[in-house]
Formats: structure tokens, C-alpha cells, sequence
């Protein structure tokens, strides 16, 4: 496959976490979530619940999916033989573990890794580390390794939300624009003083300031979801900054989900169910902007990104 003649052969392995795929999944997903442990009854049927709710039925349309075959077909348009992109999760299958010593033992030994999440945490690295380790060791052929740890900054990335952001506000009413809040929010992680985010947590103001730019739009927040198990956890949540907007006297509320590039049952329930639930008791107005998925400019911008580092790998 890598002929020393040739152009070198490039691996591209899309990382996302990881979510069920059926509501038949869930029991095991939830095991493998909780380190090998049985997950009680009630913990199950409250994600059930949540993916009926979202995906409108017993199977997900997984986007990662789509985002792949969109990174790959722009990058064979680009250049039809060299490229060969696959999808890996950290919490699900297809996992890490198997998925790059596949494309190793394929031929491809450059490998570009791309995590589908634009700012990278201690927590969220220290995972990828610890899944790349593993795969590592189950490679019978040491694949040279290129980690694209964040990329918040990607210009298609910045004009897809901005261009996502834009469509949002036009949700609310002309006269009342100028007074919508921008809610930037992003999955939470835990720190401790030995390890603060400050560096995720900048990453995010840094991407969120060049939308409000872009936008107009006059007032911004930063917010969190999904703060689980002891210890601290980033804040304010998402539906709890509703409460502060509320005691300031603010009545609309724009939710820009920055910190991720496609749906997924844990931020859709948020945007389309629990801020929603809350906004109508304390008569706020919220709305949200649509993610990325697998928009052209988005797509075009992760393939622009991926060759750049492959040139250099």
C-alpha cells in the first residue's frame, strides 16, 4: 500500500465518544460506561427515555457516520487513492482498539487523528491517550500517530456556526435581537487545582468571541451540560444560567453549541427538552443554532485541516 515511490498513504481515524445505536444497546452501553458494572434498572430506563425522546423512535441516525463518508469523499475528490478515512469511539463500538489496527494493518502506518470535538480538556485527552494505548499495543505494525488535539479555530468551523447563529436569531423578533443573550456552551469536565481547564476554558471564549463578531450580537455567556459524579465540575449549567437571566431581567436567550459539531442524544435533550422546560416557567424565549453535522464548508474545512497536517506528519 505505501509504495516508496509513491505519495505516502494517510490513515484518517474520526474520534467520537460514542453513543448507543438502538434503545437495544443501551443495557450494555451503559455497562461498558460504568467500568463493567451491571447498571441498575432505573439508570437504563432514564436513557431510554431520552433516546425515544430524541431520536423520535428505537434507533439513532448516527451523524458521525455521516461525517465520515462526507470527509471521505471530499478528500478522494481531492486526491482519489491516498486517503482512507474510519470512524472510532472511545465508549462504543467501533472501538478505537480495533479501528487503528485496522487501518495499520491496511497499510496505512501515517495516521491522522482527528477527535470530532474542536477543544480538547485534560479530561477528554487523557481518555484519548488511554484508548490510543490500547490500540497501540494490539498493532502488530507501529503506525506513526498525528493528533489534531484542537482546532476551535478552523475557519469552516467558525463560518459554519456563524452562518448557523445568524439563521437561529432570525427565530426571534426583529425589534427584540439587539437584547438576546449568546449562551456558548459546551459539555462540562471536571478539575482540580493540580489540573484546572483554564486552557478549555479559554478555547471556548476565544471561538465564541470570533462568532459574536461575526453575528453582532451584543451580550455572551459560557455554560455547561452533563456535569456528572463528584468533585468540581465546569459551570453554570445550561438550565440554571436561565435563573441568572432571569434575576438580571433578561427575557431571550440564544443557545450556541459550540463546543460540539453534531447531534447527540445528551445536547439535543438539553436544547430540545430540559432549557426549553425551564425558559417557559420563567418566561424567557430560547432558541438554538443548528450544529455543523456534515455541512459542505464544515466538511471542506476538516479536509483543508487533515491534509495540512498530513503534509507535515
Amino acid at each position: 500500500m505505501n509504495d516508496q515511490n509513491g505519495p505516502k498513504m494517510i490513515g484518517v481515524l474520526l474520534l467520537e465518544y460514542g453513543e448507543p445505536a438502538s434503545l437495544d444497546d443501551i443495557p450494555e452501553y451503559l455497562r461498558l460506561h460504568y467500568g463493567g458494572y451491571t447498571p441498575p434498572p432505573e439508570a437504563i430506563a432514564y436513557l431510554e427515555e431520552r433516546c425515544r425522546q430524541v431520536w423520535g423512535g428505537p434507533n439513532r441516525v448516527s451523524v458521525p457516520d455521516q461525517i465520515a463518508a462526507a470527509l471521505a469523499d471530499e478528500l478522494a475528490r481531492r486526491d482519489p487513492e491516498r486517503y482512507r478515512v474510519a470512524l472510532a469511539a472511545r465508549y462504543w463500538n467501533p472501538y478505537v482498539e480495533e479501528a487503528l489496527p485496522q487501518l495499520a494493518e491496511a497499510g496505512y502506518h501515517t495516521i491522522v487523528m482527528l477527535p470530532l470535538s474542536p477543544f480538547s480538556s485534560h479530561m477528554a485527552m487523557r481518555s484519548i491517550h488511554n484508548a490510543l494505548e490500547r490500540a497501540r499495543q494490539k498493532c502488530t505494525i507501529e503506525p506513526k500517530l498525528s493528533l489534531i488535539a484542537d482546532w476551535g479555530r478552523l475557519p469552516g468551523f467558525l463560518d459554519t456556526f456563524t452562518a448557523r447563529t445568524r439563521a437561529a436569531l432570525e427565530q426571534f423578533p426583529a425589534k427584540q435581537r439587539d437584547e438576546v443573550t449568546a449562551v456558548f456552551c459546551a459539555h462540562s469536565v471536571a478539575e482540580s487545582a493540580q489540573k484546572p481547564e483554564t486552557e478549555y476554558r479559554q478555547q471556548l471564549e476565544e471561538s465564541s468571541a470570533a462568532v459574536m463578531a461575526a453575528t453582532g450580537l451584543r451580550t455572551q455567556r459560557l455554560a455547561f451540560y452533563s456535569a456528572e459524579g463528584p468533585g468540581q465540575w465546569l459551570g453554570p449549567d445550561v438550565v440554571e444560567l436561565l435563573d441568572q437571566l432571569h434575576a438580571e431581567g433578561g427575557g431571550a436567550a440564544l443557545y450556541i453549541p459550540i463546543g460540539n459539531v453534531y447531534d447527540n442524544v445528551e445536547l439535543i435533550y438539553e436544547l430540545e427538552t430540559r432549557i426549553p422546560q425551564r425558559a417557559a416557567e420563567l418566561g424567557i424565549q430560547t432558541g438554538y443554532s443548528a450544529m455543523p453535522n456534515a455541512a459542505p464548508e464544515f466538511i471542506a474545512g476538516l479536509a483543508d485541516l487533515v491534509v495540512q497536517t498530513a503534509e507535515s506528519a
